[in-house]
């Protein structure tokens, strides 16, 4: 009697249960439909479903009977019971914490990951579905990593952050001089046709139209950490000559103020007191190989998003589409602050203006 397979017994219920779970945002509400439409699939003991669902075998039976006394609806009106760690049942404490750990720290890349590691440390036969459980009930999501490259120095990203309003002060403008501090990065775009991540339907695979054209245009783009202005230019190239250009393009915009720019030290950047750069801009350099201290690596993500996915025939073409995108960052303010306020980038800012 113990190895009897779950059987539902509500031939309508069976009929909609597939598609109201599909439907369903995470949550109790879908907890409770799977335990239905396992039972309704009439494959698994009452305490395989206990296992998979992590309730009690008790809990399982007591939706069941609901749902055949009073219908679908009737297992929202009535209260899970078992234990409150129910979902943890048959696995320690400290092998859960250990679990969690390891999911913070990233360690799985699937969670097969998970199961064979629970199997080859602790000894433990879990399946796929319960251990992906467990991940969502800890909040897990599966997400793309940002790539950080292997020579980054972690130290160095950090004193940066604590020392920016120090490196501010210590350019030396006089008391009184209106300054502002801008984060500046370039782009790279081209009629390449870039792929990006679409809605779609479950059990439709999307298919996009692309292109493999190698012609190339470069967005220079600054945007100002306290009062949210933007500053944008699209040219041909990049090279010391352009960033000059466009350095000087940026420093007309307002002649009167000091202009100090915070971005990376690629080869084609002028450098702090170079001759060439205009009279009232001013250069910070951040670390080697960290991009995610500038916020214009964000902004570049927004704008491939919005122009992902399509064919341009020529650069002009795909220019003109860009255009409006970035009229909405030159019009909004509001915008500009939210993308770029850091509370470490601003507290040091507005620290450093102060003296």
């Amino acid at each position: 009697m113990a190895g009897r397979k779950l059987k539902l017994g509500c031939p309508d219920v069976a009929a909609v249960i597939e598609k109201k779970h599909r439907q369903e945002r995470p949550g109790w509400r879908k907890d409770r439909l799977l335990v239905i439409k396992l039972a309704a699939e009439g494959e698994h003991t009452a305490q395989q479903v206990a296992d998979l669902c992590g309730i009690s075998r008790a809990q399982v039976f007591s939706l069941v009977k609901a749902v055949r006394d009073g219908g679908l609806a009737a297992i929202w009106e009535r209260n899970s019971g078992g234990r409150p760690e129910g979902w943890r049942k048959g696995v320690s404490k400290e092998v859960m914490e250990e679990f969690e750990e390891k999911l913070s720290a990233h360690e799985f890349i699937t969670l097969q990951d998970a199961c064979r590691w629970l199997r080859e440390s602790h000894g433990l036969e879990v399946s796929y579905q319960r251990v992906w459980y467990w991940a969502k009930k800890l909040g897990g999501v599966l997400r793309v990593p940002r790539p950080s490259h292997s020579r980054k120095d972690p130290v160095a990203a950090e004193t940066f952050r604590q020392s920016l309003g120090g490196k501010l002060e210590s350019l030396g403008l006089a008391k009184g001089t209106r300054a502002k501090v801008w984060v500046m990065d370039e782009a790279r775009f081209g009629l390449h046709t870039m792929m990006r991540k679409l809605w779609s339907l479950r059990g439709v695979r999307p298919v996009v139209g692309c292109q493999i054209k190698y012609e190339w245009d470069y967005l220079y783009g600054a945007l100002e950490v306290t009062t949210g202005e933007a500053h944008f230019c699209q040219i041909g190239g990049i090279n010391l000559q352009w960033d000059q250009r466009y350095l000087e393009n940026l420093a007309a915009s307002d002649p009167e103020a000091v202009h100090i720019l915070i971005r990376d030290q690629a080869g084609f950047h002028l450098r702090d007191e170079d001759p060439r750069l205009p009279s009232n801009v001013r250069i910070i350099d951040l670390p080697p190989y960290s991009p995610e201290l500038n916020p214009c690596e964000q902004l570049w993500d927004q704008i491939k998003d919005r122009i992902g996915n399509r064919i341009f025939q020529t650069i002009e073409e795909l220019r003109e589409a860009t255009v409006p995108i970035l009229r909405h960052w030159w019009n909004n303010p509001q915008s500009v602050l939210s993308l770029v306020g850091r509370p470490w980038m601003q507290d040091q800012a507005n620290a450093s203006s102060k003296t």
